[in-house]
Formats: structure tokens, C-alpha cells, sequence
């Protein structure tokens, strides 16, 4: 059988560890918010962020001139160190709250997985034909 608390300061002392957190749902929603509670702003951000990763993961290996544009000017744009545009990528993550270094180095790890496994794939495009090697768009 529990013994009741006698004593007032141990029921108060109980009472502070169940006191709610004032902040605990500002901080969750701050966080966890939904995308349709961004401020026009932030949706254009986000705009701007994914139509850049899309061009650079797109076209990175792209065989058009035009293609390869778009795909380097993303790139710029992502390496970039300007932070006085509010429309740079550091200003962008920033108000994202997206590590912009982070996602940076990701981007570019995607990139040299990806450039790999397409020189592997063109490296593995030459077959023995009759007893000699035939070559199927090798490209160095």
C-alpha cells in the first residue's frame, strides 16, 4: 500500500515535474510544420531550391550543350558562398532550416556515385564478338 505525502513541499515538488512546457508547442510546430503553412515567401524558397536540384541532378551527365548549362549554372548556384542575396542557397536553407553544408555535400556525393556508375555501365558496353572485342558506344 502507497504512503500518502504528508508533507506540503514534497506535493509541490511532485506538482513542478508534471508542469507542462510552455514553449514544448511552439517548438513542435516550428519544426514539424506542414509545407502548406509556409509564408509565400518560403514557398518560392523552396521553389527555387528544388527546380536547382532537379537541373543539377537531371542534366548532370547530360549529352546537350544546353542541358550541361543548366545543370553547371545549378551548380554555381550551389557552391556559391553569397550570403547577400535573400535568394542565395545559404540564405535559402537558412529560412528552410536546412543545413545548407550538409546538403551541399550530399549533392555532390550523389553526383560522383552517379558519374561513377555511368563510366562503369559505358566501360561495361565492349563484348567478345567471334573472338574478337566489338565495341559498343565507348566514350572516354
Amino acid at each position: 500500500m502507497k504512503k500518502p505525502v504528508t508533507s506540503m513541499s514534497q506535493a509541490i515538488h511532485l506538482n513542478d515535474l508534471f508542469e507542462p512546457d510552455v514553449m514544448t508547442g511552439f517548438e513542435f510546430s516550428r519544426v514539424y510544420r506542414q509545407k502548406a503553412h509556409y509564408e509565400p515567401e518560403e514557398r518560392l524558397m523552396f521553389a527555387v531550391l528544388a527546380d536547382a536540384i532537379d537541373c543539377f541532378q537531371r542534366y548532370c551527365d547530360a549529352d546537350s550543350k544546353r542541358y550541361r548549362a543548366l545543370s553547371n549554372q545549378a551548380e554555381a548556384w550551389i557552391l556559391s558562398n553569397d550570403e547577400r542575396s535573400p535568394f542565395s542557397f545559404a540564405n535559402i536553407c537558412e529560412t528552410l532550416n536546412i543545413d545548407p553544408v550538409y546538403l551541399r555535400l550530399g549533392l555532390l556525393r550523389w553526383r560522383a556515385d552517379r558519374l561513377t556508375k555511368n563510366a562503369a555501365k559505358k566501360r561495361s558496353k565492349v563484348r567478345l564478338i567471334s573472338g574478337r572485342v566489338k565495341s559498343h558506344e565507348i566514350r572516354a
